[in-house]
C-alpha cells in the first residue's frame, strides 16, 4: 500500500467552501442575479413562492388538530417546512428572503443599487404569485377539510395569530426570521452535494418556524389560505377573526418585509462582507 504524501492530501477537494470563499461565492452569485432577465427572474420567483408554500402546507398539516405537546407540534411542523427552501436552494428558483445577501456584490461595488432594487422588486411580486398560485390549488383540492376540517382551522388560527401581533413585534420577528433564514442560505452557498445543503438547512428553518418569526414570503400563502378559509367558514375557535382581511394581510406582510430587509442585510450580509468581503478588495 503506498503512502499517502503531503501533496495527496494538500490535493483534496475540501468537504465545503470556507467562510472567505463563501463570502466569495455570495457576490458571484449576486452579480448573476442581476443579469437575470425580468422573465426569467419573475418565473423563477413564482417557483420560489410555490415551494415555500408547499412548505407551509406541510407545516399546516402539522398544526391540523394533532394532539402534540406544544414544543414537539412546533419542531415537527418547524421540520415540515424546511421542504420549501430545500426546494429553493436545490431545484432552483429566485426567493426574495435569500436575495438580501445580495448586497455583498453591492458593497463590493460589483454591482448597483438600481439592480439589486429591481431584482428584489420583481422576485417579491413573483413570490406572491406564486404563494396565491399555491392557495388556489391547496383551496381547490380541499386540503383544509382534512382532519374533518381541523385543518381548514387551522389555517384561520395561524392567519389571525399572525395579524394580532404588533406591528413592531412583526418587524422585530421578520429580523430574526431572516437572520436565520440568511445563514441557511449562506452555508448552503458553501456545500458541495443536495445532502450536505439539507443538513446546513434543516436546523435555522425550523428553529425560524418553531420560534414563530415571521417570513414574509411564507406570509403570503399562510395569509391568504387563512382568510379563504375564513370566507369558506373555518373558524379559531372563540377567537375574533374579524381583523382577518385583506388589509390585515398586507398589515403583516409590510411589516416582516421590512424586518427579512434588515436581518438579511445587516446582520447576515453586511457581518460577512465586514469579515471577509471588504478584506479581499483592500
Amino acid at each position: 500500500m503506498s503512502e499517502i504524501t503531503p501533496e495527496d492530501i494538500a490535493s483534496l477537494k475540501p468537504d465545503c467552501l470556507t467562510p472567505a470563499d463563501i463570502e466569495a461565492k455570495s457576490e458571484t452569485i449576486c452579480v448573476g442575479k442581476t443579469k437575470l432577465s425580468g422573465g426569467r427572474a419573475f418565473v423563477l420567483a413564482i417557483a420560489a413562492g410555490f415551494f415555500i408554500a408547499m412548505g407551509a402546507t406541510y407545516f399546516l398539516l402539522v398544526n391540523g388538530g394533532a394532539s402534540f405537546s406544544f414544543g414537539v407540534k412546533k419542531l415537527l411542523g418547524g421540520l415540515g417546512f424546511v421542504l420549501g427552501l430545500l426546494l429553493v436552494v436545490c431545484a432552483g428558483a429566485e426567493l426574495f428572503t435569500g436575495n438580501s445577501l445580495m448586497v455583498t456584490g453591492l458593497f463590493s461595488k460589483k454591482v448597483t443599487g438600481t439592480s439589486i432594487f429591481k431584482n428584489w422588486v420583481i422576485v417579491w411580486v413573483g413570490n406572491f404569485v406564486g404563494a396565491l398560485i399555491a392557495v388556489f390549488l391547496i383551496f381547490m383540492s380541499n386540503f383544509q377539510g382534512l382532519n374533518a376540517g381541523a385543518v381548514g382551522d387551522a389555517m384561520v388560527t395561524v392567519a389571525i395569530g399572525k395579524i394580532a401581533a404588533p406591528w413592531i413585534t412583526i418587524f422585530f420577528k421578520g429580523i430574526l426570521c431572516n437572520i436565520l433564514v440568511c445563514l441557511a442560505v449562506w452555508m448552503a452557498f458553501g456545500a458541495r452535494t443536495f445532502i450536505d445543503k439539507l443538513a446546513v438547512i434543516v436546523l435555522p428553518i425550523s428553529a425560524f418556524v418553531a420560534c414563530g418569526f415571521e417570513h414574509c414570503i411564507a406570509n403570503m400563502f399562510f395569509l391568504p389560505m387563512g382568510y379563504v378559509a375564513k370566507l369558506a367558514g373555518y373558524t379559531a375557535g372563540t377567537t375574533d377573526i374579524s381583523a382577518l382581511n385583506i388589509g390585515g394581510i398586507f398589515y403583516n406582510i409590510s411589516a416582516s418585509t421590512l424586518g427579512n430587509i434588515v436581518g438579511g442585510v445587516f446582520f447576515v450580509g453586511l457581518l460577512y462582507w465586514t469579515a471577509y468581503g471588504k478584506r479581499a478588495h483592500e
